[in-house]
């Protein structure tokens, strides 16, 4: 992983208690923050199509930063819908709580590492005509 639930408990201040979990399970908050980060890393680099997992070299920190960001931003918005899944826009109407947790911001971030993606598929179309000669 190329960041642990302890730097997100860090960063963000997050207690098992938000998530309804016992008080000192902080095991069971670390297994559901894995899980998260694991679908960061995932989010990443599937944005990038680039799997630095796959490469020899570390991952860069600021690709570490994103992740980190990236997770923290899946426990806010977690517990957004957990406490207030309805938002009052004003007399008339109401909205949900959004989830755009991968924002344009954190897409900047990773610019330097988005590859192209390659595509095979060609616009033309070739016959051969067979006459027997």
């Amino acid at each position: 992983m190329w960041v642990n639930a302890d730097e997100i408990i860090e960063f963000i201040g997050v207690k098992p208690k938000t998530f309804r979990l016992e008080k000192d399970d902080t095991n069971g908050l670390s297994v559901l923050l894995e899980k998260w980060i694991e679908q960061s890393e995932s989010l990443i680099c599937s944005y990038c199509n680039y799997d630095f997992n796959k490469e020899e070299d570390e991952v860069p920190p600021a690709v570490q930063n994103v992740c980190l960001r990236l997770t923290a931003n899946m426990v806010a918005l977690a517990q957004a819908r957990k406490d207030t899944p309805v938002v009052k826009v004003n007399d008339w109407s109401i909205q949900t709580v959004g989830s755009d947790v991968f924002t344009d911001d954190l897409k900047d971030d990773l610019a330097p590492w988005v590859r192209e993606r390659k595509s095979y598929k060609s616009d033309k179309i070739e016959f051969l005509a067979i006459t027997g000669d």
